[in-house]
This record gives C-alpha cells, structure tokens and sequence, in this order.
C-alpha cells in the first residue's frame, strides 16, 4: 500500500499494508480521516500500485466503543457469503429452502386480516432469506478492547472483502504486546491497517514502520 500525505507532498510507502502515522497536529489528522471518506479537503490518499483506493473500498474506525460491525458493506457481504455455503451444501440448501416456506406461509396467515398479500409476488431465494434473518458474527460482551478488535478483523476476514482499514487512536489504548498481537494477525490474514494517532507514539513494535508529522508538517520516520 502506498500512501500519500497531500497536505505536505509526501509519499510512503508500505510494502505489507501495514503502517502508523502520528500527528502534532489534531486539525492534520482530522483532514486526513475525513478525506478518507472522500469528503473535505485533500488530506490522504490510499493506493495500491498506481490505482488509488476509493472511498467505498476504506473502512474508517473513528470509534473503539462501536465497531462498525453493522457496515452496510461488511453485512452484506457476509450475508452473500453465508447464503454462498448454505447454496452449495445441498442437505443444508434443502433445510434452508423448508424454512423459508414455512415462513411464508406464516406471513401468508397474517395477511389474512389484511386487504393487501404481504407475501407480494416477489420471489425469495436463499440470499435474500440469509439477509432478512440478519446474520452478524457473535459478540462477547464485556470483553477486552483488543479481542473486540481480533473478533472485528475476524469478521471483515468472512466476509471475503478486502478493504484498507484506517483506525484512529487505537495504538495508545493498547500495550506494546497486544499491538504485536493484532499486526501479526493483520499480517497473516492479509488486512491492508494504517493506524492514525494524535500525537507522537513510541516506536516500540520493530515489526511495523511509525511515521510522524510534526507542527511544521515535517516527516520523520520513528520506526524503532
């Protein structure tokens, strides 16, 4: 992944996707985050090779205490995914599709009071059935802020999308051994994770690169 820092003219480069980027300057890094959504000013721009990243392929973690499990892009995908296998193990399909009558026909008896079918003439398959029960991976609650973050990458990692996820302020809320943890992990799953810090973080993880912009919007690499 190559990123590139449009509020200095500077250019880094991340072979494994994986990278962190503190700033002195709060205003720095909220242009940054927000021009990953594609909105504000030129801040940050996301490439691979010579194609730049857009919006819809970032995922923004601007909150540690809500996940963004329920990402319309996230939860659809896992549900084409899920409704994929029950689709191709026919004893599971045929358990599926029997579940899916009976549901119909219960909807079918509720719309006997009514003046109008709810059933409709819409055609329900596997897919769209998956998507009405709304399926989203188990959450433990009351667990630590660094399982809640593996269980997360877990789940972006089923959904078979591979987007770049972009965390603001997650380094200094953990300790060097979970930091090691969780970029071993994105490193062995593939994830493309740039982590965006307020002010200067120890370099203290040899195994990802730290970058820092100071006031003056000079770059330093602080890579321990």
């Amino acid at each position: 992944m190559i990123i590139k820092l449009e509020t200095i003219g500077e250019t880094i480069d991340l072979p494994d996707g994986l990278g962190v980027i503190s700033f002195d300057d709060f205003d720095g890094l909220s242009r940054c985050a927000t021009s990953l959504l594609g909105e504000g000013e030129p801040g940050i721009a996301l490439y691979r090779g010579e194609r730049k990243i857009k919006p819809k392929g970032i995922l923004l973690i601007d909150s540690l205490i809500e996940l963004p499990f329920e990402d319309r892009r996230l939860v659809g995908a896992y549900a084409s995914r899920m409704a994929a296998e029950v689709e191709a193990y026919e004893p599971l399909a045929t358990k599926a599709n029997e579940i899916r009558m009976f549901v119909d026909e219960l909807i079918a008896e509720l719309g006997a009071s009514h003046r109008t079918d709810p059933i409709g003439d819409t055609e329900r398959d596997i897919k769209s059935f998956v998507k009405w029960l709304s399926l989203t991976p188990r959450r433990e609650p009351g667990s630590t802020l660094l399982r809640r973050f593996l269980s997360f990458m877990d789940y972006v990692c089923d959904t078979g999308l591979s987007p770049s996820i972009a965390v603001i302020g997650l380094i200094d809320k953990l300790n060097p051994a979970d930091v090691l943890e969780k970029t071993r992990k994105a490193r062995h799953e593939g994830l493309e994770l740039l982590f965006l810090e307020y002010r200067e973080v120890n370099a203290t993880d040899p195994e990802i690169p730290v970058w820092h912009i100071d006031r003056d919007g000079v770059l330093f690499s602080r890579t321990a």
